[in-house]
Protein backbone atom coordinates (compact mmCIF):
# COMPACT_ATOMS: atom_id res chain seq x y z
CA UNK A 1 0.00 0.00 0.00
CA UNK A 2 2.86 2.36 0.73
CA UNK A 3 3.96 2.04 -2.88
CA UNK A 4 0.48 2.85 -4.20
CA UNK A 5 0.23 5.81 -1.85
CA UNK A 6 3.60 7.01 -3.18
CA UNK A 7 2.60 6.50 -6.84
CA UNK A 8 -0.70 8.35 -6.45
CA UNK A 9 0.66 10.97 -4.01
CA UNK A 10 -2.32 10.13 -1.83
CA UNK A 11 -2.81 11.78 1.52
CA UNK A 12 -4.59 9.34 3.76
CA UNK A 13 -6.14 12.15 5.74
CA UNK A 14 -9.63 10.72 6.07
CA UNK A 15 -9.61 8.98 9.41
CA UNK A 16 -11.96 6.88 11.41
CA UNK A 17 -11.32 4.82 14.48
CA UNK A 18 -10.83 1.70 12.36
CA UNK A 19 -9.02 3.04 9.28
CA UNK A 20 -7.27 5.81 7.34
CA UNK A 21 -8.15 6.23 3.69
CA UNK A 22 -8.11 8.42 0.62
CA UNK A 23 -9.97 8.49 -2.66
CA UNK A 24 -7.48 8.72 -5.51
CA UNK A 25 -7.19 8.26 -9.26
CA UNK A 26 -5.19 5.20 -10.23
CA UNK A 27 -4.76 4.86 -13.98
CA UNK A 28 -7.75 7.14 -14.51
CA UNK A 29 -9.96 5.01 -12.26
CA UNK A 30 -11.31 6.29 -8.94
CA UNK A 31 -10.24 3.98 -6.12
CA UNK A 32 -10.02 4.10 -2.34
CA UNK A 33 -6.72 3.27 -0.69
CA UNK A 34 -7.13 2.31 2.95
CA UNK A 35 -5.09 1.16 5.90
CA UNK A 36 -6.83 -0.55 8.79
CA UNK A 37 -5.99 1.01 12.15
CA UNK A 38 -7.18 -2.03 14.03
CA UNK A 39 -5.25 -5.07 15.08
CA UNK A 40 -4.83 -7.38 12.09
CA UNK A 41 -7.33 -9.90 13.43
CA UNK A 42 -10.01 -7.16 13.36
CA UNK A 43 -9.35 -5.91 9.80
CA UNK A 44 -12.89 -6.82 8.80
CA UNK A 45 -14.20 -3.80 10.73
CA UNK A 46 -12.42 -1.46 8.33
CA UNK A 47 -13.72 -3.24 5.26
CA UNK A 48 -17.26 -3.35 6.63
CA UNK A 49 -17.13 0.42 6.96
CA UNK A 50 -15.81 0.85 3.41
CA UNK A 51 -18.35 -1.46 1.78
CA UNK A 52 -21.17 0.40 3.55
CA UNK A 53 -19.76 3.88 2.95
CA UNK A 54 -19.07 3.36 -0.76
CA UNK A 55 -21.94 0.94 -1.43
CA UNK A 56 -19.66 -1.60 -3.06
CA UNK A 57 -19.69 -5.35 -3.22
CA UNK A 58 -16.88 -7.47 -1.77
CA UNK A 59 -15.92 -8.54 -5.30
CA UNK A 60 -14.82 -4.95 -5.97
CA UNK A 61 -12.50 -4.86 -2.96
CA UNK A 62 -8.86 -5.84 -3.40
CA UNK A 63 -7.26 -6.93 -0.15
CA UNK A 64 -3.47 -6.68 0.05
CA UNK A 65 -1.73 -8.62 2.80
CA UNK A 66 1.54 -10.17 3.85
CA UNK A 67 1.63 -13.95 4.11
CA UNK A 68 4.03 -16.03 6.18
CA UNK A 69 3.00 -19.14 4.24
CA UNK A 70 4.62 -17.79 1.08
CA UNK A 71 8.34 -17.55 0.46
CA UNK A 72 9.84 -14.07 0.82
CA UNK A 73 9.42 -12.18 -2.45
CA UNK A 74 6.57 -14.24 -3.86
CA UNK A 75 3.29 -12.68 -4.98
CA UNK A 76 -0.04 -14.50 -5.20
CA UNK A 77 -3.17 -13.04 -6.73
CA UNK A 78 -6.50 -14.83 -6.29
CA UNK A 79 -10.11 -13.90 -7.00
CA UNK A 80 -11.39 -15.64 -3.86
CA UNK A 81 -10.41 -18.22 -1.30
CA UNK A 82 -10.13 -19.17 2.31
CA UNK A 83 -8.04 -17.46 4.95
CA UNK A 84 -5.18 -19.95 4.78
CA UNK A 85 -4.55 -19.45 8.50
CA UNK A 86 -4.30 -15.64 8.13
CA UNK A 87 -6.22 -13.99 10.96
CA UNK A 88 -6.72 -10.76 9.03
CA UNK A 89 -8.36 -12.65 6.16
CA UNK A 90 -10.49 -14.60 8.67
CA UNK A 91 -11.75 -11.30 10.08
CA UNK A 92 -12.51 -9.93 6.63
CA UNK A 93 -14.35 -13.08 5.55
CA UNK A 94 -16.43 -12.98 8.74
CA UNK A 95 -17.22 -9.27 8.41
CA UNK A 96 -18.13 -9.43 4.73
CA UNK A 97 -19.95 -12.75 5.01
CA UNK A 98 -18.09 -14.14 2.01
CA UNK A 99 -14.66 -15.28 0.87
CA UNK A 100 -15.37 -14.06 -2.66
CA UNK A 101 -13.18 -11.00 -2.79
CA UNK A 102 -9.89 -10.65 -4.69
CA UNK A 103 -6.63 -10.51 -2.81
CA UNK A 104 -2.93 -9.95 -3.37
CA UNK A 105 -0.66 -11.73 -0.93
CA UNK A 106 3.03 -10.87 -0.56
CA UNK A 107 5.28 -13.59 0.82
CA UNK A 108 7.34 -12.72 3.87
CA UNK A 109 8.44 -16.23 4.84
CA UNK A 110 7.79 -18.19 7.98
CA UNK A 111 10.11 -18.26 11.01
CA UNK A 112 11.18 -21.54 12.54
CA UNK A 113 8.68 -21.41 15.40
CA UNK A 114 5.16 -20.09 15.98
CA UNK A 115 6.45 -18.01 18.90
CA UNK A 116 8.59 -15.99 16.47
CA UNK A 117 5.80 -15.17 13.99
CA UNK A 118 4.69 -11.80 15.41
CA UNK A 119 8.27 -10.56 15.74
CA UNK A 120 9.03 -11.84 12.25
CA UNK A 121 6.14 -10.02 10.58
CA UNK A 122 6.41 -6.81 12.61
CA UNK A 123 10.20 -6.78 12.93
CA UNK A 124 13.03 -6.10 10.52
CA UNK A 125 13.84 -8.61 7.79
CA UNK A 126 17.35 -9.86 7.25
CA UNK A 127 19.00 -8.07 4.28
CA UNK A 128 18.32 -10.85 1.75
CA UNK A 129 14.64 -11.18 2.70
CA UNK A 130 14.22 -7.40 2.84
CA UNK A 131 15.44 -7.13 -0.76
CA UNK A 132 13.07 -9.88 -1.90
CA UNK A 133 10.06 -8.42 -0.08
CA UNK A 134 10.82 -4.90 -1.37
CA UNK A 135 10.95 -6.18 -4.94
CA UNK A 136 7.71 -8.12 -4.37
CA UNK A 137 6.07 -4.94 -3.07
CA UNK A 138 6.85 -3.16 -6.35
CA UNK A 139 5.56 -6.11 -8.39
CA UNK A 140 2.41 -6.26 -6.28
CA UNK A 141 1.76 -2.55 -6.89
CA UNK A 142 2.18 -3.15 -10.64
CA UNK A 143 -0.24 -6.08 -10.39
CA UNK A 144 -2.77 -3.97 -8.51
CA UNK A 145 -2.64 -1.35 -11.25
CA UNK A 146 -3.40 -4.09 -13.80
CA UNK A 147 -6.31 -5.34 -11.70
CA UNK A 148 -7.73 -1.82 -11.44
CA UNK A 149 -7.50 -1.62 -15.25
CA UNK A 150 -9.65 -4.75 -15.56
CA UNK A 151 -6.74 -7.09 -16.32
CA UNK A 152 -7.16 -9.50 -13.40
CA UNK A 153 -6.29 -12.68 -15.31
CA UNK A 154 -3.30 -11.03 -16.97
CA UNK A 155 -2.06 -9.87 -13.56
CA UNK A 156 -2.36 -13.41 -12.20
CA UNK A 157 -0.49 -14.83 -15.19
CA UNK A 158 2.24 -12.24 -15.02
CA UNK A 159 2.85 -11.85 -11.30
CA UNK A 160 1.88 -15.07 -9.51
CA UNK A 161 5.16 -16.64 -8.53
CA UNK A 162 8.36 -16.37 -6.60
CA UNK A 163 9.92 -13.23 -7.92
CA UNK A 164 10.14 -13.70 -11.64
CA UNK A 165 7.49 -12.21 -13.85
CA UNK A 166 6.08 -14.77 -16.17
CA UNK A 167 5.74 -14.21 -19.88
CA UNK A 168 2.90 -16.74 -20.14
CA UNK A 169 -0.31 -15.30 -21.54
Amino acid sequence: MDELVRRTRAELNRKRKELRFAEVDLNEKRVVLAYPRTFMNRSGLALSYLTNRFKTSPKKILVVTDDINLAPGSVRIRSKGGPGGHNGLKSIITALGTNEFPRVRIGVGNPDSAEEQVGHVLGTFDPASRELVSAATLRAADAIEMVVNGEFDNAMNKFNGNGETSTAK
